[in-house]
């Protein structure tokens, strides 16, 4: 079967846009988010080579220069965020959407795949998935054995997750499992592996980012319950029931915040001194849910997800700010 139609080879940069669009960059903030952070506790630094760049003067002219210099001194980082991200992260949503195609079809919010339109065959996405899949381990193995073992499983992980008959996206509890799994501890022993070894890693901070990652997986299976359930997709979200399924996105980001408040005040990777100061953040991580609870639609759902997701960055970021020692003692 060929890829490209020909209106696709005759538009190629078109399609290379479409592509782009269709491997959810909004989604790969997930991944990025515990592969940053576990980053940060083992560098001590909040970007790689940040006093570097503090003594390097970017003097007009030459700021492509010293980017390309910072790039250059911090290839393993750059290169691993692009493997969690955009590789693993891209090519996971493009082989789930393969498998989800005739699923999606039924699906207001996904119809509109440039894949499902008759100018461009499915097996494009599925090509693309692979390549991404295989360029996200040529280049782990650049980087360490280590890394390249995590991404290895990561990849394991996104084909039983999407491809039956395991297809673990179909087993309520076992989707939400996987992603806990893959994003919380995966992703998070991936950016510490390059910045110290794994055996120093601080364990306990796996309880909040497994917890964290799970409460932002669930409202992704409540934007599509309608149409899974239809289908019989029997994700966390149908297995639940909506109210159930926004309950426990509650619990699971309660128990994450009261573990990260917690190692705040026993000052465990960053000072009670920060603690004071972000916990409104927490609270305010729960009001767009309990919003969710009076009007559960799909628009809603959305917003939900971003403003949380949001919030939840700016606060982990301050605990980074303080873990380093830019901010607070």
């Amino acid at each position: 079967m060929r890829i490209l139609v020909d209106e696709i080879r005759l538009r190629p940069v078109l399609y290379a846009k479409a592509m782009l669009r269709h491997m959810g960059p909004e989604f790969w903030i997930v991944a990025i988010y515990p592969f940053y952070i576990s980053w940060v506790w083992g560098s001590g630094e909040i970007l790689p080579n940040y006093g570097w760049l503090e003594e390097t003067p970017m003097y007009a002219g030459i700021y492509g220069v010293t980017i390309w210099e910072w790039v250059a001194r911090s290839w393993e980082w750059v290169a691993g965020l692009l493997v969690i991200g955009p590789l693993l992260g891209g090519g996971t949503v493009l082989y789930d959407d393969y498998f989800d195609r005739e699923v999606d079809r039924d699906n207001p919010r996904k119809r509109t795949l440039m894949f499902l339109k008759p100018r461009a065959h499915s097996s494009a996405v599925m090509a693309v998935a692979i390549g991404l899949f295989a360029a996200s381990l040529a280049i782990a193995a650049l980087i360490s054995a280590v890394f390249l073992a995590l991404s290895a499983v990561i990849v394991l992980l996104s084909l039983i997750y999407s491809t039956p008959p395991l297809r673990l996206k179909g087993r309520g509890g076992l989707d939400l499992l996987t992603n806990m799994l893959g994003f919380g501890v995966l992703c998070s022993l991936a950016g510490f592996s390059i910045a110290a070894p794994l055996r120093e890693y601080p364990w306990l901070w796996l309880v909040p980012m497994l917890l964290g990652t799970g409460a932002l997986f669930v409202p992704t299976t409540l934007a599509d319950v309608v149409s899974d359930g239809r289908n019989g997709v029997r994700t966390i979200a149908v297995a639940l029931g909506v109210r159930r399924a926004i309950w426990l996105t509650i619990a699971l980001l309660f128990l994450a915040n009261v573990a990260i408040l917690a190692f705040g005040a026993w000052g465990y990777l960053y000072s009670p001194w920060v603690v004071v100061r972000v916990w409104p953040i927490s609270v305010l991580e729960l009001v767009p849910l309990f919003y969710l609870l009076r009007r559960p639609d799909l628009d809603n759902v959305l917003n939900v997800i971003f403003g949380t997701s949001t919030l939840m960055a700016i606060g982990t970021l301050l605990l980074a700010l303080n873990h380093v020692g830019i901010w607070g003692p």
